[in-house]
């Protein structure tokens, strides 16, 4: 039940995401050697051509903590500690999965410490590799701060959902609730930790005339609210198994989203729900207040009628106290009441659900939901399939392609083709835990984004709950995400210009951040600091100091340009070669597996409308 269950504590503060923007657009992927002017043209350098890809965590406090019985912390040293991260190595990065899929954006090498006023942590963890989820446009205005129009980026909420690894403890003998914490984590155990972040300042859009004005202060940073509690090893890692409530309102990019997606637990034993909310109710405006209308949280009985379980008045000062998370005591009738019957939140004294569990009480997803494979490659997640928040055993899960959220312009390279380059079985079933693992493998795609020098292509795969009916749970953002790099050959005895040089010039125009230190498409730059680039590249990916920071560069690619750093000849620039042409997608790659059907009457994926 990962951090829903105490012993959590919540925290609220601010993080930063210099992300770098020229990589957003496929058509810069050329190899063209941009100048500052170019980066300033905002089709090519967009809204932060400059950015460095960093995350980081600042002016993070601990707001609230609540013990394992479920009872509110009120005087304990652990409410005076701030949330910091690494004091001893770079920052993590924050880094897409592709051009063609920057809805799945992962931090990579984030270290969270708890720190305590005397400066000492009292806790020191390694967050596991995690991509955003639930994306939704959070902010219902703009508000009266902006002088300009805000990029679209501005207004949008998503959450965060991983573990804490490797955890070391400070001196806890003052803490009884961090005792407490480090007792139910055990030794060699995990942390589980969720956040959401609203409120990012990606600056204003671009002018009607072209003018790019100065952003507002604290550029590329943004608000965040989240909780750490105990990780169960026999549990996801990545989202928490409980009750899944949906929107009861059809998403559409015109109206308002007025509730979004929420996760409750029912703890049998402490008589007890609790339901995160962090996620799912919307701000009046961007860095505004929280919609603080009175929420009750209950269940829809045999008639369909809403039976209050408990109330929630949502403000600023309850979200960050909170960060969202709403716990209700139950009696005994209503806990045998709900154990069968659908969770709703409505507005208090309104006919209308905002959000409800689905009548069957039936919901999967997938744990891990990104990969990056080479040509033979295989790669396992796990899907779990619950009914009340229970585990659903024997259930059949059909897995098929779905797309549609992949791409962005309607120039834009061909995205999921050919669909035989990526394999997996049409169908798993749960075993008794409600859980199975579904395997996967990588062939080789071609080159079918040549056009665009881009290596490899993206796929997507939903898994659905077979013969469930047309009220099932459905969230757009509950599928895999997989890039799958084209094959290539490792020289025998590589040089720059025919084999190094191609690889590494696109980072030059891509990443302008470093030209004033190295300039990967020049030799002599490269070669001075050969022993650099080869220690960065050498490192796990995990590391916040390995290189290509974006993490989208083939194993063989790699090991390319390692053997010539072992031997950096220069060697001559071969023949230009004919231009490439992209790969057709024919009817037979479209089709050569399993497609996923769109839902009658369904809404357009988020992700048509929030790209670039």
């Amino acid at each position: 039940m990962a951090y829903l269950t105490g012993p959590r504590l919540n925290f609220t503060g601010k993080f930063i995401a210099d992300v770098s923007t020229v990589n957003n657009f496929p058509s810069n992927y050329d190899g063209t050697n941009y100048t500052a002017a170019d980066y300033a043209n905002w089709d090519i350098g967009y809204w932060n051509p400059y950015g460095t890809g960093v995350w980081r965590l600042t002016d993070c406090a601990v707001t609230g903590a609540v013990r394992g019985d479920g009872s509110t912390v009120s005087d304990d040293p652990v409410l005076s500690m701030t949330l910091a991260d690494a004091d001893d190595q770079p920052p993590a990065k924050m880094v897409d999965l592709d051009s063609e899929q920057q809805m799945v954006s992962a931090i990579w090498g984030l270290v969270v410490r708890l720190v305590g006023g005397d400066g000492q942590a009292a806790l020191r963890s390694n967050f596991a590799v995690a991509s955003f989820t639930d994306l939704w446009k959070r902010s219902l205005t703009p508000g009266s701060l902006p002088q300009h129009k805000l990029h679209p980026a501005c207004m949008y909420g998503a959450a965060w959902q991983s573990v804490l690894s490797d955890l070391a403890w400070g001196d806890l003998a003052a803490s009884p609730f961090l005792q407490e914490l480090q007792a139910a984590a055990g030794p060699g155990g995990l942390l589980s930790i969720k956040f959401n972040v609203v409120g990012y300042n990606a600056g204003y859009w671009i002018g009607d005339d072209g003018t790019r004005y100065p952003p507002l202060p604290d550029f590329t940073m943004g608000l965040i609210t989240g909780s750490i509690g105990v990780a169960r090893a026999d549990e996801p890692r990545f989202f928490t198994l409980g009750r899944k409530l949906q929107p009861s309102q059809r998403q559409s990019q015109s109206a308002p989203t007025l509730f979004y997606y929420a996760t409750a637990v029912v703890d049998e034993a402490r008589k007890a729900l609790a339901i995160d909310l962090g996620n799912s109710i919307p701000f009046k405006e961007w860095r505004g207040d929280i919609v603080d209308e009175t929420l009750q949280v209950g269940y829809l009985d045999s008639t369909q009628g809403f039976q209050a379980l408990g109330e929630v008045s949502p403000d600023n000062a309850w979200y960050q106290r909170t960060a969202g998370i709403a716990d209700i005591a139950l009696t005994d009738a209503q806990l045998t009441a709900v154990a069968t019957s659908p969770l709703a939140v409505r507005k208090a004294g309104a006919d209308t659900l905002l959000g409800q569990e689905p009548a069957d009480g039936k919901a999967l997803r997938a744990d891990q939901f990104v990969f990056r494979l080479a040509p033979g490659d295989s790669a396992e997640t796990t899907v779990w399939a619950t009914v009340f928040g229970k585990p659903l055993a024997d259930a059949e899960v059909a897995l098929a392609f779905d797309n549609s959220s992949l791409g962005g312009d309607k120039d834009d390279p061909p995205v999921g083709v050919p669909a035989g380059a990526l394999g997996f079985p049409p169908s798993v079933k749960t075993d008794a835990a409600g859980k199975a693992a579904v395997a996967f493998s990588a062939g080789d795609p071609g080159e079918p984004r040549a056009m665009d020098d881009i290596d490899g292509q993206v796929y997507g795969v939903r898994p659905t709950l077979s013969g469930v009916g047309a009220d099932s749970y459905s969230n757009p953002w509950d599928f895999i995400s997989f890039l799958v790099w084209s094959g290539y050959e490792i020289p025998e005895e590589p040089s720059w210009e025919a084999d190094i040089k191609p690889i590494l010039a696109q980072y030059a125009a891509l990443y302008p951040v470093m030209l004033p230190v190295l300039n990967m498409g020049d030799y002599d730059s490269v070669r001075k600091h050969l022993y650099s680039l080869q220690t960065a590249m050498s490192l796990p990916e995990e590391n916040p100091n390995y290189m290509p920071a974006v993490r989208d560069l083939s194993p063989n690619k790699k090991a390319a340009i390692l053997k010539w750093a072992a031997n950096p000849v220069r060697g001559t620039a071969p023949a230009k070669a004919p231009s490439a042409e992209a790969v057709p997608a024919t009817e037979s790659m479209m089709w050569a597996a399993v497609q996923a059907p769109p839902a009658a009457d369904a809404a357009p994926h988020p992700a048509t409308y929030l790209k670039k």
